[in-house]
């Protein structure tokens, strides 16, 4: 699996469905320890001059540990299928800390600029953190949203991360083909 670096600007794809239907998987490393998250929320756009991926990370998650670690990570999406959906579902329910759960999942981890990403992806973003702060109470103007995903008052943490560089499969299904 090779993959070519394409013009981000060059992307042509729903944000909404890419990020709230296909679902997709951060992945850093720190010390040669990889691991990786499923993630179903987040946006994509312009900030700070940059191209950047706003991503919610509760401070419980390994993952978030080795990103604080290294300050690299990587954005795999893949194609809305039910075998992703299960193998995605998997990656968000184990933890690395119990099991080695990218190995069991069967999917590959590919680097490029010494960060890890994921083979089978027909999207990836390269990513640095440039902001991180912490969710809190009295930042929600609308209580249900904070009822609804805080009842226990355990927040995530935002992260706004330049996307340095985009990358898609040298030879992309048709459907890929769709995006660029």
């Amino acid at each position: 699996m090779n993959f070519k670096e394409i013009d981000i600007k060059s992307l042509r794809f729903n944000p909404f469905s890419l990020i709230e239907d296909g679902w997709f998987l951060i992945t850093s490393q720190y010390q040669g320890k990889v691991n990786t998250m499923t993630a179903a929320s987040g946006c994509l756009g312009h900030m700070f001059r940059k191209n950047v991926a706003y991503l919610n990370i509760r401070p419980t998650r390994y993952t978030k540990q080795l990103i604080d670690s290294s300050m690299r990570l990587s954005l795999s999406f893949f194609e809305n299928t039910k075998e992703n959906k299960q193998k995605l579902t998997y990656l968000g329910t184990v933890s690395r800390r119990d099991e080695p759960k990218l190995e069991k999942s069967g999917l590959t981890v590919l680097f490029q600029d010494d960060i890890p990403f994921i083979g089978e992806a027909k999207l990836v973003f390269l990513c640095t953190p440039i902001y991180v702060q912490s969710y809190s109470g009295s930042g929600f103007l609308d209580s249900n949203v904070e009822r609804y995903y805080y009842p226990q008052k355990d927040y995530h943490d935002l992260y706004i991360c330049d996307i340095t560089k985009a990358l898609i499969p040298e030879e992309p299904s048709k459907t890929v083909r769709s995006y660029h």
